[in-house]
């Protein structure tokens, strides 16, 4: 069947013509740039209407070719096709970069034109007409900057085309890893997958997932890493034996055996401590002091003398360091004993009370007096 001849001849007029008719008459050249873009669209919206079905048979080819491949083929879900108001932004986006860039390409030239006759002007009859150089200058930095516009808005489409080509099938994608695989950075990165969003280039439903920094084409986002969780805390019980351990360990390797005697001691006071913390969990708000302060101390210091006593050469320093201390030695055990008699205080004072009430008692009852009988 022969192909039918398209109506649209204005469509098809070269560039390189429009700029010859442009370079005779500025006037003309820009009404044809204009027709020529009004054609391109009627005939674009003229075989779009002509094969509807064109989109579902190509659609049908590629997932045929697929199959014979043997790779995965699945029909295009609801959610890859981009909504009507998506649809709409791309293309006015589309629209609005090829008129900031052909007029503000045809305004920049009109205007180095006219401001290239306006300096002729001034070399022949030594006078400016303003009006003139104002309106070319307006012409030039308005073209340059809707030229300028332009070219930006057109790499920005490109730079979507390009992020919608690495996304490809995937049901998410990290931004981190789709800025690397384009090489942005993440602020324009960012600025372009949502402008892209807007434009339907990932379909309807896609969005970013800010929780996990992540691009959301299609299902559920993922879920982000969850928090390690906290260790638990040490039993009483198992500090409580730790502490010991520790201290039991830092007895062997001291050799010294009056500071052996000493830490032996300390051991012994520490175990009554802590025997009385487990009997009675009201005791142990009276020992936050010597567990977070008093005890670590004694250990760093008595950690510090074995590694002092394990040096081959014994200095001034490593002596007066040691000799210090085994000084402390003594304050230690004294604070140990005190904390241990501290602890039966509440316990001596309820034994006066019973004790008084029981001396009020029996004199009551003159069970105490010298005439019992």
């Amino acid at each position: 069947m022969e192909p039918k001849r398209s109506n649209h001849f204005l469509a098809h007029l070269p560039t390189i013509l429009l700029l010859v008719l442009f370079a005779m008459s500025p006037w003309l050249g820009i009404l044809f740039f204009i027709l020529r873009a009004i054609d391109r669209d009627a005939e674009k919206k003229e075989q779009t209407n002509a094969d509807p079905a064109r989109d579902s048979h190509a659609e049908d080819a590629r997932t045929a070719q697929s199959a014979a491949s043997g790779q995965r083929s699945e029909t295009v879900s609801d959610q890859d096709v981009p909504t009507a108001e998506q649809k709409s932004a791309k293309q006015w986006h589309k629209t609005l970069t090829t008129l900031c860039t052909i007029f503000g390409a045809i305004f920049l030239l009109v205007g180095i034109g006219d401001l290239a006759d306006v300096m002729e002007e001034l070399c022949w009859d030594h006078e400016i007409d303003w009006g003139e150089l104002l309106t070319a200058l307006a012409q030039t930095i308005g073209g340059g900057a809707a030229l300028f516009t332009g070219l930006r808005m057109d790499r920005a489409r490109k730079l979507e085309r390009k992020l919608d080509k690495i996304v490809g099938d995937r049901d998410n994608i990290a931004l981190g890893e789709l800025f690397a695989a384009v090489g942005i950075d993440a602020v324009r990165g960012r600025a372009a997958v949502e402008h892209a969003i807007d434009h339907g280039y990932f379909g309807s439903d896609a969005y970013i997932d800010y929780r996990t920094d992540t691009l959301v084409v299609r299902g559920a986002a993922p879920q982000p890493p969850k928090a390690p969780q906290p260790e638990p805390e040490a039993e009483p019980e198992d500090l409580y034996a730790s502490l010991q351990q520790q201290l039991r360990r830092a007895n062997d390797a001291i050799p010294d055996p009056v500071m052996t005697a000493k830490i032996s001691r300390l051991e012994e006071l520490s175990a009554r401590i802590f025997a009385l913390a487990k009997k009675d969990p009201d005791k142990k708000a009276q020992l936050q002091k010597f567990m977070d302060y008093y005890l670590p101390t004694a250990l760093k210091l008595l950690n510090t003398y074995a590694q002092l006593s394990a040096q081959d050469v014994q200095g001034e320093n490593i002596t007066d360091a040691r000799q210090s201390i085994e000084r402390s030695m003594d304050l230690l055990i004294t604070a140990f004993e005190n904390q241990l008699d501290k602890l039966f205080q509440s316990d001596a004072l309820d034994v006066s009370a019973d004790v008084a009430a029981l001396e009020g008692m029996l004199n009551l009852d003159g069970l105490t007096g010298p005439d019992f009988h």
